[in-house]
């Protein structure tokens, strides 16, 4: 009789443990990049999409996103990629399906996606995508709020969660570092910028570099323009006599072009040689607007950042 009950408890033991074995496989594969759970995210069109499980063969339609996917570990589930999509250059390596905004479908299906992640205004691609039955997730972020939730949501789809939310505590932690050093700025501390953009164009309210720019401590001449890229005025940059001049590298025009300009003499930033050129893959929607924010915050504030 007491080895019968020996016997039974033994059993219970072993089944207790198989039990809280698979348990723990199911929770693994639960948190693991292809997880069978469905999945619902709202993308920035207020759509929900649904996926049973997370996407293992995503195409990037936008080269933000593709940096994004990279930057948390979702590169293996990438299978193509924009034109415009060469950082990290690994990205390279995946096949090349031409661009959001002038679609080919056949290059897109023949990769056989489970998800097509796409820029927002590309209303006819996501369309024509969309009859296919391919999901589609569409973004256009405004903000570094914005950059940042989208990064998440990606996370979520690819079951990269956690990598994307230490991405984005990482991201937070520079700003805030970068608030916390400016935070006793008077306005009159605060020196007036202009930006030029590669096509000749300024960057008005509503667009991620103005809202660089005031994060780091400037005050942009256009910031109020009505219209979210102005073509500037060279009477009005004048009259402005901005303290800082900041050049997209990809410009066609050097410094030089820029100081010669009629009238440019007397700006303070001309003045004073305090013209700068950025990479424009940095003040851009990826996680490295941090770095364009740091650049800003020095070149602004170079006692204090």
């Amino acid at each position: 009789m007491t080895g019968s009950k020996t016997l039974a408890a033994a059993i219970i033991v072993v089944m207790v443990v198989i039990a809280s074995f698979v348990g723990a496989l199911v929770l693994m594969g639960d948190q693991g990049g292809s997880g069978t759970g469905a999945i619902t995210v709202t993308d920035d069109r207020g759509q929900n999409v649904t996926f049973e499980s997370h996407p293992q063969r995503i195409v990037s339609l936008g080269a933000s996103f593709t940096e994004v996917l990279f930057t948390i570990g979702a590169d293996d589930q990438v299978v193509g990629v924009d034109k415009y999509s060469d950082y990290p250059l690994a990205a390279l390596n995946k096949t090349n399906v031409g661009s959001g905004y002038t679609l080919n479908p056949e290059a897109v299906m023949a990769l056989d996606p489970d998800c097509v992640i796409i820029w927002s205004y590309c209303t006819e691609s996501i369309a024509t995508l969309e009859g296919l039955d391919v999901p589609v997730l569409a973004f256009y972020p405004g903000s570094v709020d914005d950059i940042m939730a989208v990064i998440d949501c990606l996370g979520e789809v690819t079951g990269k969660t956690s990598e994307a939310g230490n991405l984005v505590s990482g991201m937070q932690q520079t700003i805030d570092g970068i608030s916390d050093a400016l935070q006793n700025l008077t306005q009159e501390e605060r020196p007036k910028v202009y930006f030029e953009l590669k096509s000749g164009k300024t960057v008005g309210s509503g667009t991620i570099t103005n809202e660089l720019i005031g994060m780091a401590g400037g005050l942009n001449i256009y910031g109020n323009a009505t219209t979210t890229y102005p073509q500037p005025s060279s009477e009005y940059i004048i009259a402005e006599n901005p303290d800082i001049i900041i050049v997209e590298d990809q410009s066609p025009k050097t410094n030089g072009d820029i100081v010669s300009q009629e009238g440019w003499d007397s700006i303070n930033a001309v003045h004073d040689n305090l013209i700068y050129r950025i990479n424009k893959d940095l003040n851009s929607c990826t996680p490295r607007l941090v770095e364009a924010l740091q650049t800003f915050a020095h070149w602004l504030h170079p006692d204090l950042c």
